[in-house]
C-alpha cells in the first residue's frame, strides 16, 4: 500500500503536500504522470539504424537489400552493374529482351541526362509478406528517371522480378502516389 497523499507509478513516487488548491495537484501529477510516460516510452522503444532498416518511415516496410545494393553499383560501377545486381538470381536475368531493354533505356539516359547522382526512395508497397513495389527517383546531372522494382520474396532472399523506368512519372508511377497520397 502506500501513506496517504503518496501515489506510486512504477518507478516514481509522489507525495502531495498540503495544498490550498486541491486542483494544482492534481495538475502537477498528471503533468509528472506524462513526463515519466514519455521518459518510458523513449527509453523502452527499440532503436534500429538506417542502415538495418532503411524503411521510408514506420509504416512501410523496409527497402529489399537487392534493390539498395543495385543502387550502391549504380554509382560506383554504373548502371550496367547495377542491372547485374538487380538481376542477380531472379527470372529477370533470364530475359535477354529485358536485360537488352533495361541496358539500352540507361545508356541512353546515361549519354543525354549526364552522370548519375544518386536516388531517392518514394514509396515501398507491400501487396504480401513476398511482395513488395519500391518505387524510386533515379537522379542524373540533367534529369529524373522514374522507376519501380517488383520484389519478390523466395527463401528468405528478396529477388527483382520486374523493374519499369520511364522519364515520365505518370508511366512509372501509380496515381496515388502523384497525387500526394
Amino acid at each position: 500500500m502506500g501513506v496517504p497523499g503518496q501515489f506510486v507509478t512504477g518507478i516514481v513516487t509522489l507525495r502531495l503536500k498540503s495544498s490550498p488548491n486541491p486542483m494544482l495537484s492534481m495538475k502537477k501529477i498528471l503533468a509528472s504522470l506524462v513526463v515519466v510516460g514519455c521518459l518510458a516510452a523513449l527509453i523502452l522503444t527499440p532503436r534500429t539504424s538506417a542502415a538495418n532498416s532503411p524503411a521510408a518511415s514506420p509504416t512501410e516496410p523496409a527497402i529489399p537489400d537487392v534493390v539498395v545494393n543495385g543502387f550502391k553499383e549504380f554509382k560506383t560501377g554504373g548502371y550496367s552493374a547495377a542491372i547485374t545486381t538487380w538481376s542477380h538470381d531472379s527470372s529477370l536475368l533470364l530475359d535477354s529482351a529485358a536485360q537488352l531493354a533495361l541496358n539500352n533505356f540507361f545508356s541512353q539516359i546515361s549519354n543525354n541526362a549526364g552522370p548519375f547522382v544518386g536516388a531517392d526512395m518514394v514509396r515501398v508497397v507491400n501487396l504480401s509478406p513476398n511482395t513488395e513495389i519500391v518505387y524510386a527517383v533515379t537522379k542524373y546531372e540533367r534529369h529524373l528517371v522514374f522507376i519501380s522494382f517488383t520484389c519478390y520474396k523466395a527463401n528468405n532472399k528478396w529477388l527483382v522480378t520486374w523493374i519499369d523506368a520511364d522519364k515520365d512519372p505518370a508511366k512509372v508511377l501509380p496515381t496515388n502516389i502523384l497525387s500526394g497520397q
